[in-house]
């Protein structure tokens, strides 16, 4: 493995420095004994019963305890498998998906967000260290994150408003990161290194993360991370566009339908946290975490002549070369107070306040021929940027009445976001000399301020010497967004931007059964409710063929959520399977063109449902060896309205894996991995590609080499299947040669075989 220049420079640096604090180390206190495989911990890395969520009932709650389907997987095992990113997440949680975005718009091959029993983007809440994270814009993405220092992440599926607010209508995503006393385990001062490498975009990573105990209620900890990699290689996509052929002017340079723009990226990552304990009854945590990422695309994919949308026919324009940038920025600050008093109602109240602030720059310029042979560049601006003040007050009161034990999380959950958009365009004509700026382009929409706050209380009560749990809750939220439309924005009349503002009061009821120490019987009912986001309210851009106009009185997106589940766990093994459905009314609709007019907005369709069923299980067949399994079935119909004929929701189609793991020596663990999923039989759109079921295997090993360190090896894909990821479905077969040439179906194959690679060290 060969490190960039960049990187390896990074690597010397991180590395050096835990060898230069070493002896001190070693003094004062020995290392402790390193951790086990990540994998063999964590089962196979996703069904972790003996983990804890908090994302269940807002308390720590044993995963196989929670009135609720929850996956939590360790970051542990995402470092040991290489799942460096959101797509490889979800790799193995049937019914639980990531797509990644190829269009225009998005040229930086970014990940979109998680989707959720076939419910995304914006309605899945997502959260790192519980903070929101920013919604994706059209022309944006919510790919903020970064896989370095990742203690858990936790995969919530179903609607989660009432304990976590409305954009948790499809479910939550929570990522959480490590604390100082998770690189100390138990020593005053200790440290970790990371090297990585991931084929797929040539992906070399080096991280390092240092904790120091300065007294006994005094902690920090220190991490610095460096990531660089090219686009990825998709070794088993056909050039020629498959079914759907292709478009692009490869005699021209474009690139073929098998290849995303060739990119550089790097990405830096600074997480700093002190905790302090001053007494037993309270505990200060402050958190600071920074994130660079730079994306340079060289834009082939639009080489070569331009032909007219309407009439398929040469425009008589050429394209030239284009190149495009994307600065993506997150900063979080966060200071976390927990007081525990020891006596009265209340027993623990904790408060956060955090600011994070998100920025979303793109630039770019190209290189073109107008149709009257002069010589035009192009530059293009996109400033977007949402930052949130957030305030969560939660208190925990435990009392009795009679015979049942009640455990009562109530409290503030509330956040003051601002959403800035500018977009700028310069055309310079080098023939005529010429300059032009055009402002508020794109996907132009008012600037805002959003203002939620909310009020929640949840009661969970212990009946029958705790063998029946009940926990109803409820949350009042509300939201106000009011525009703020800068001096460039155009104004649409009949529909100018106003403030919005609604509330809405929220139930859930959650109930477990223990009918024996083996068995466990459990069932929720949940509500949800989205509020639109500005971009959906006031997008207003008039355009030479047609306009896009605001929608400013869309209603807010509703779901009610019924789940029923059984759970079987012994010592030796565990079973579970989950009966859901979902009932959603008012979903928003993207790009609307109605009828007989030139214009696109958004609007409310009328029933959206889904349903399905989820099982997960896992059987010790020896000590040393293990069989784990999950699998997802669902189906979906939506509706417009009373008078339109159901059609089907674009929907993951059957899907499960086998999990294999032999630990065959104490310092070796191997894994298989297998996944399998049926062929898509029907689509939201008639013309769409239905793509064919497949079956993959992966294979890992994790080598202990030393007491302090660990070798992951991965092969994924492991006999180079061709197959597709399930967002192909939103593709159509015969899609019009802009869409095919700027957004092809093959780029929704799956990688062939690919490999990772890390060294993880303790000092």
């Amino acid at each position: 493995m060969r490190l960039p220049p960049r990187a390896a420079l990074w690597a010397t640096t991180i590395l050096a420095l835990p060898m230069s604090g070493m002896a001190l180390a070693q003094e004062a206190s020995a290392p402790a004994a390193p951790q086990e495989s990540a994998i063999k911990n964590s089962e196979d890395g996703v069904v972790t019963l003996d983990k804890v969520t908090i994302y269940a009932t807002r308390q720590s709650t044993n995963v196989s305890d929670a009135p609720a389907s929850i996956t939590v997987v360790e970051g542990a095992a995402l470092e040991a498998r290489g799942q460096d990113n959101l797509q490889q997440m979800t790799r193995y949680i049937p019914g639980v998906t990531v797509s990644r975005q190829t269009s225009a718009t998005d040229p930086f091959a970014t990940f979109g967000g998680v989707n959720i029993r076939g419910v995304g983007g914006n309605r899945v809440q997502m959260l790192i260290d519980g903070s929101r994270v920013a919604e994706r814009i059209t022309d944006g993405t919510r790919d903020y994150f970064d896989f370095n220092f990742i203690k858990q992440v936790d995969v919530v599926k179903g609607p989660s408003s009432v304990l976590w607010g409305s954009d948790a209508l499809g479910g939550v995503v929570a990522f959480t990161t490590i604390d100082p006393e998770d690189v100390l385990q138990g020593q005053d001062r200790a440290g970790t290194g990371r090297l990585s490498y991931d084929s797929l975009n040539g992906e070399s990573g080096v991280s390092a993360a240092f904790a120091q105990r300065f007294s006994p209620d005094l902690t920090a900890l220190l991490g610095i991370a460096r990531t660089d990699a090219h686009e990825a290689k998709f070794r088993k996509a056909r050039a020629d566009g498959g079914v759907a052929g292709c478009e692009r002017n490869i005699d021209y340079g474009a690139p073929g339908c098998n290849e995303l723009n060739p990119a550089d990226i790097a990405a830096n990552r600074l997480l700093a946290k002190l905790v302090w304990t001053p007494s037993s009854e309270h505990r200060l945590a402050f958190t600071a975490d920074f994130l660079q990422r730079d994306t340079d695309v060289q834009y082939n994919v639009l080489k070569g002549p331009v032909y007219s949308s309407m009439t398929g026919l040469p425009t008589g324009e050429v394209n030239f070369n284009h190149d495009r940038n994307l600065e993506v920025r997150r900063q979080h600050f966060s200071l976390t107070h927990t007081w525990t008093p020891g006596s009265g109602f209340v027993d623990e109240v904790r408060t956060t306040f955090a600011y994070t602030p998100y920025s979303y720059k793109r630039t770019g310029t190209k290189w073109s021929r107008n149709a009257a042979g002069q010589n035009v560049i192009t530059r293009d601006r996109l400033d977007y940027s949402e930052d949130f003040f957030e305030l969560d007050v939660q208190a925990t009161s435990r009392f009795s009445t009679g015979s049942a034990e009640h455990e009562l999380t109530w409290g503030f959950d509330g956040d003051l976001t601002h959403t800035d958009y500018a977009r700028v365009d310069r055309v310079q004509n080098l023939t005529t000399g010429t300059d032009e700026i055009k402002r508020a382009g794109g996907f132009n929409f008012a600037n805002s301020k959003t203002r939620r706050a909310d009020l929640y209380v949840q009661d969970k009560i212990s009946l029958l010497n705790g063998q029946l749990e009940l926990t109803p809750g409820l949350r009042f939220a509300s939201y106000r967004i009011e525009p703020n439309p800068d001096k460039d924005y155009i104004p649409v009349i009949g529909k100018e931007p106003k403030t919005r503002s609604d509330s809405k009061v929220l139930g859930n009821f959650g109930a477990l059964y223990r009918i024996n120490d083996t068995y466990k019987v459990w069932a929720n009912y949940g509500q949800g409710f989205k509020m639109p986001t500005a971009q959906q309210l006031y997008t207003s851009v008039p355009g030479a063929s047609f306009d896009m106009i605001p929608a400013p009185d869309l209603r807010p997106e509703e779901v009610k959520s019924f789940e029923l589940g059984l759970r079987r766990e012994t010592a030796q093994s565990y079973f579970g399977v989950t009966a859901f459905r979902a009932d959603y009314t008012d979903f928003i609709q993207s790009f609307w063109n109605p009828p007989g007019t030139n214009v696109y907005t958004y609007r409310n369709i009328g029933k959206v449902k889904t349903w399905g069923l989820e099982l997960e299980g896992r059987y010790d067949l020896a000590d040393n060896l293990s069989l784990t399994g999950s699998a997802a079935w669902m189906k979906g119909r939506q509706k417009v309205d009373e008078k339109s004929e159901e059609t089907p929701q674009d929907l993951p189609p059957l899907t499960a894996t086998l999990g294999l793991s032999w630990e065959a020596r104490p310092d070796l663990t191997l894994d298989l991995m297998g996944t399998v999923a049926s062929r898509i039989r029907e689509t939201a759109t008639k013309n769409n590609f239905k793509a064919p079921g497949y079956g993959v295997v992966d294979a890992y090993a994790s080598w202990k080499v030393t007491d302090t360190a660990v070798l992951n090896l991965g092969v994924k894909n492991l006999f180079d299947k061709r197959y597709f990821y399930d967002s192909a479905s939103g593709y159509s077969v015969t899609p019009s040669r802009s869409v095919g040439a700027q957004n092809p179906l093959e780029l929704q194959t799956a990688p062939g075989r690919f490999f990772t690679a890390s060294l993880e060290m303790k000092f």
